[in-house]
């Protein structure tokens, strides 16, 4: 059934913590309704709008240091969790 996708570790690891992170984010929103608020964005977002955002720009990120940069895999990671805290404290 799934054979149609290169399932590797790496891979695997994205989709496993893209789920967990819709299932944690849709429980958190339950106990803890999410406020909207403005932040250097300059959009209205609530968590779940900073969540999508941070997400979608570290993937971004890394498709350009992986075409920009030779190696050094680790840390273009690196910058971009830093990214994603950045946008997700602050955005």
């Amino acid at each position: 059934m799934l054979k149609w996708m290169v399932w590797t570790l790496p891979v695997a690891i994205v989709f496993i913590f893209a789920f967990l992170l819709i299932i944690g984010m849709t429980i958190w929103g339950h106990y803890r309704p999410p406020r909207i608020r403005k932040g250097f964005l300059r959009i209205t977002t609530d968590r779940g709008d900073r969540v999508y955002i941070a997400y979608i720009s570290s993937a971004f990120f890394m498709i350009m240091w992986i075409a920009l940069v030779e190696g050094m895999l680790y840390v273009g990671c690196a910058l971009a969790v830093a990214l994603a805290a950045v946008i997700l404290k602050w955005g």
